[in-house]
């Protein structure tokens, strides 16, 4: 397998080996075996900038590594034991200016997002309170949960999306839906408790419309099974 090292800024050298399928990053702080500046080492340098692009290259075209590898192979032939590379801090400093614009326009989204998130939950809530006594406030609470699961998808919070589909699952209940949002609460319940740290909010959440589940079911059989005046 071939190698090259990088020596960065304070002097510490790593050590990269390049493989057929990828490029592997082996050793650090590698040490060199002769004194430095001898003529068995071949030194490029180069500025940071560069050697991102040369590393990011390597990893991700498999000719590119064959070519480098060739010249690498083609220096140890010529009595050059190792190629070290220099990282020397650039000339001038890039500044991208279209990421930074996205970034800029990631964030306000985000807090867009955030806020609308906010304002459905006190709406949802307030419905959802409402659903206990009219259906209709029901259909409403499950519209706002489905809106907001739709806003947890796109910020790309799991704990989120969860707790929209537990919000569905109480206008499920409502609805007397039973089977349905038995099935919601179950299946987070049981995802989440196989977590390495599981989210003691939602587990509580999980239990408190699980009791909520178990009540209203209840409820909904003795009103089936009262006998007609």
């Amino acid at each position: 397998m071939l190698s090259f090292l990088v020596q960065d800024y304070s002097g510490c050298i790593d050590k990269y080996v390049i493989c057929r399928k990828c490029l592997k990053e082996c050793e650090k702080h590698y040490r060199l075996v002769s004194g430095d500046k001898s003529s068995l080492y071949c030194f490029v340098p180069v500025d940071s900038i560069e050697l991102n692009r040369f590393l990011l290259d390597l990893r991700c075209f498999r000719l590119y590594r064959a070519l480098i590898g060739n010249l690498i192979s083609g220096l140890w032939n010529s009595a050059i034991q190792r190629v070290i590379i220099e990282v020397h801090p650039p000339r001038k400093e890039p500044l991208d200016y279209a990421w930074g614009e996205r970034a800029n326009r990631m964030m306000w989204e985000r807090i867009e997002l955030d806020e609308m998130m906010s304002w459905l939950s006190t709406l949802g809530g307030a419905f959802s309170a409402l659903g206990d006594y009219k259906l209709a406030c029901a259909d409403t609470a499950g519209r706002i949960s489905v809106q907001q699961m739709r806003l947890a998808i796109r910020l790309g919070e799991p704990s989120v999306i969860a707790r929209c589909r537990l919000y569905m699952a109480i206008a499920l209940i409502q609805k007397y839906k039973f089977a349905e949002a038995k099935w919601i609460v179950q299946r987070i319940y049981r995802k989440e408790k196989r977590q390495t740290e599981p989210d003691t909010r939602l587990i509580k959440m999980c239990l408190g419309i699980w009791s909520k589940l178990s009540y209203e079911y209840e409820l909904y059989q003795k009103k089936l099974n009262r006998p007609k005046e």
